[in-house]
């Protein structure tokens, strides 16, 4: 095997992990929406949504590194479209799992409405369709 194919087939792998990695935190998102407030339940379920969250943060590292450096050793240039709009979104993604989901879960944890957990599921479910995307023009870009 290559290095080229090694690299191509880490990032692939990645970006999966990544997209199961985001279907995971839905699904502890659910969870948290069970029964919003202060719950020792919910504080076990926070803190396996922040390592989830942390790992995304890997992930995300791995997969833009692993990326870009497929890109760089190919043939490919990086005036493309396609790779712009993921760099995007992977940089997107990595600030908005920081800035506004992180905040959002934490809120539901400590006492939340049904606004306060019906907006920490739809963030999650936003993460997902934004990889979703990025995936779909992986696959789709011109070859």
């Amino acid at each position: 095997m290559s290095s080229q194919e090694l690299l191509s087939w880490t990032h692939g792998s990645a970006g999966i992990l990544l997209f199961l990695l985001a279907l995971v935190s839905i699904l502890i998102a659910v969870l948290i929406a069970v029964r919003p407030g202060a719950d020792p339940a919910n504080e076990k379920l926070v803190r396996r949504a922040n390592t989830a969250s942390r790992i995304q943060h890997l992930v995300v590292a791995v997969v833009t590194v692993t990326g870009v450096t497929a890109v760089w050793m190919g043939s490919r240039p990086f005036s493309e479209f396609w790779l712009w709009s993921s760099l995007v979104a992977m940089g997107f993604y990595s600030a908005a799992l920081q800035f506004f989901t992180k905040p959002a879960r934490m809120a539901v944890a400590e006492g939340g409405s049904e606004g306060k957990v019906g907006m920490q599921i739809a963030l999650q479910v936003a993460h997902a369709l934004l990889l979703l995307v990025v995936l779909a023009s992986m696959y789709v870009k011109p070859a």
